[in-house]
This record gives C-alpha cells, structure tokens and sequence, in this order.
C-alpha cells in the first residue's frame, strides 16, 4: 500500500506507540490521585506538555490539552461575537461560527492566499479573527504574521488552525500576536484523540468544559494519559524533522517531473502562491474526473483524496477550491496527494508509474463521443 493521504492523517511513528504502551499497562494511574504512583503520571503530563510547548515556541502552562483540534478550537471562539475567517478555513471554524452567523469571510486571490487588504477592511466591528496557518487542501502557506499584526492594532484577538502547520514548518508563536491556536497529535504522526489548545498568558478567556480541576481547571475531564504521552513524543520528533523540508520538496519534484516526462500535465491548484507545503499537492487531469482516478488508484493500493478527509463524503464541490474561484467541474477534476516525512522516492517512483497508468488506462477508454468515464466501487 503506498499511503497519500497524510493530511488526514499520519500513521504513528514507532517512537510515539513506544512512548505510550507504559502508560497503557503498567503506569495506568489517574494523575489526579494523590499517591506517589499517580504524582509519577502527573510529572510525566508536565514533560509532554513542555514538549508541545517547545514545538510551538510557546510556555508549557499557556498549552491547555484536549481531545482534538475540534475541540480547541470550538473553546477558543465560543465567546466570539463576530469574527473575521477566510472563506477556505476548515469546517471546524466555520461551522463552530456559521451556526449562529457569527462569521464574517475573507476573500481569498486565486493562488489560496488571504486578501490582505480585504482581511484588513473587514477588521473593524470584530472582536475575534481565525485563520489557518496551513490550508489543509491546498498547502498554502499563509502570511500570518501580517495577517495577525493586522488584526492586533485593530484591537482584534487573534486564533490561529495550526493543524496542518504544527510539526511541518517551524513555529514561534511568541514572536507574533496571536492569543489562541490549535492543533491536533495525528497530523504530526501522534495517537488521534488527543490535541491542544494554546492560550496567551494574560488572554480573557473561559473554558468550554467544566468538571474536575484538570489542567489548572482549564478542561476538565481525566486526561488522555497516553495520548498526551504520545502527543509530546511525537512533537519532540517533529520539532527536529520540520527544519529542513529540503528532502519533501525533492520528493515532490520528483513526483511531478516523473507525471510531466509522461506526457500528463498536471494543473496545480495553488501552484503559483508564495508558499506551500512541500509535501501537499493540490492537482487535476484535465478531462479526467479526480473519483474516478482515486478509485483506480485505490484499487492499485495508492490512497489519496479528492478533497478534505472531513468533506470527502460530501457530494457539494470543495468549498475551499470555490473560494479560489475554480469551476465546479474543474473542483471535480482535483485531487489531493499528501506525502510524510518517512516517503521515500522508491515509493514516490511506485506511486507515479501506477499513477500514470491509471491516468492512460481512462484516457484509452474515454472519447469526446463517450464523455468522462466513470469508475465505480
């Protein structure tokens, strides 16, 4: 099985599983409890919460644990009365917003990129702004240090979706004006279940869950012990790995020249923004319906998306490549492919020559007289 699906999510790396299984069998204990065995647990949440901490460029008690991306960002905008996001941010934003129409959209260009001074004359009368560091369809990197200084001198709290940005790209979240963001273990090859929420010292802010006085009475509800485990693990590992993506931008490369030597032109969507991840292609055959190709490529063990994991199921067009203005018919040309960091280029070479032969095997059977071909499961 070659696996390019990562935006999804990541498979857990060896070292995370091996970080956890101890607090899966041996070291069980509630870290709420007062003996000395639990106290061990408890110290053991305090180093994993230092390496999220350090991962983010952050302090370790401004990281608040949770069970998700979800979640944290549902508590960092539940008091928002009207606040300022792109139309491409994920669903979690904007349906956490969009039930009580509290969102006000962003335009963004046609690369993916935020409207800068669009985002900037919609600032006043919020009192809240999201955005994605990393958008999870296309890849692209947005400016969010401007983005977010921006919305500061207009007295605007800022959150930011480090979902697809935590772990792949180096982070300091000090070093702008941000007060809340959120991320999520299984996207950086951590355990699901588990993610965190980052709250500026000194941030007016109430929590979502009430109970127990875990983390500091910040979210309550017994921990995830190994999850969080888990969850430190894996950012003390993406912490080094993210500094040099030298190694994916050659695998995509790679990929891409590999298509184009085939005589298959893939178009990029987002290809001529400013930034992108390494590892995300956003692409479309022309002609060629991105189900169909998914579906013969599963069938030749290569896994991919023809759109977010959380809307895949959903027959609308992707609402994020709407927003760059791309036809619907082109949106169902698109297909995403996400690379990690254990892809390798015997993989990528697999993966590209079943690739191409899926491509020429519906090319071979489709005509101007047949009209697209239709794969079905």
């Amino acid at each position: 099985m070659i696996y390019w699906d990562n935006n999804a999510t990541t498979p857990l790396a060896p070292e995370v599983l091996e970080s956890m299984l101890p607090y899966l069998r041996e070291q069980y204990f509630n870290p709420s409890a007062a003996y000395a065995e639990a106290k061990a647990v408890r110290r053991a949440l305090g180093a994993a919460r230092e390496q999220v901490a350090a991962l983010l460029g952050v302090e370790p008690d401004e990281i608040i644990f949770t069970s998700g991306a979800t979640e944290a960002t549902n508590s960092a905008l539940r008091a928002a009365q009207r606040c300022l996001c792109p139309a491409i941010e994920h669903p979690a934003t904007l349906r956490s917003l969009g039930a009580e129409s509290r969102a006000v959209i962003a335009p963004v260009t046609p690369e993916g990129e935020i409207d800068a001074e669009a985002w900037a004359r919609l600032l006043p009368g919020c009192d809240a702004a999201s955005l994605a560091w990393v958008n999870h369809e296309t890849g692209v990197i947005q400016a969010v240090g401007s983005l977010a200084r921006a919305a500061a001198q207009a007295g605007v709290r800022v959150h930011v979706d480090l979902v697809q940005a935590a772990g792949k790209i180096p982070l300091a979240l000090h070093e702008h004006p941000i007060s809340f963001a959120s991320l999520s273990a299984h996207k950086f090859h951590g355990p699901k279940g588990v993610g965190a929420l980052y709250v500026r010292r000194g941030t007016p802010w109430k929590p979502l869950l009430l109970g127990g006085g875990q983390e500091d009475y910040r979210r309550a509800g017994t921990e995830n012990v190994a999850g969080i485990i888990g969850m430190g693990r894996a950012a003390e590992l993406a912490r080094d790995a993210c500094r040099d993506r030298s190694a994916l931008e050659a695998l995509r490369t790679r990929f891409l020249t590999t298509l184009r030597a085939a005589g298959i032109e893939p178009v990029l969507n987002g290809g001529g923004a400013s930034a992108r991840l390494p590892q995300v292609l956003n692409l479309r055959i022309p002609g060629i319906s991105a189900e169909s190709l998914s579906l013969l490529l599963e069938a030749q063990g290569v896994l991919c998306a023809a759109g977010s994991a959380c809307t895949s199921a959903e027959p609308e067009p992707s609402h994020v490549l709407r927003a760059m203005g791309i036809p619907d018919a082109a949106i169902r040309e698109s297909l995403r492919l996400s690379f990690n960091r254990y892809s390798s280029a015997e993989e990528i070479d697999r993966g590209a020559d079943i690739f191409i032969r899926c491509i020429r095997k519906i090319r071979s059977v489709q005509s101007s007289r047949t009209g697209p071909v239709t794969v079905y499961r």
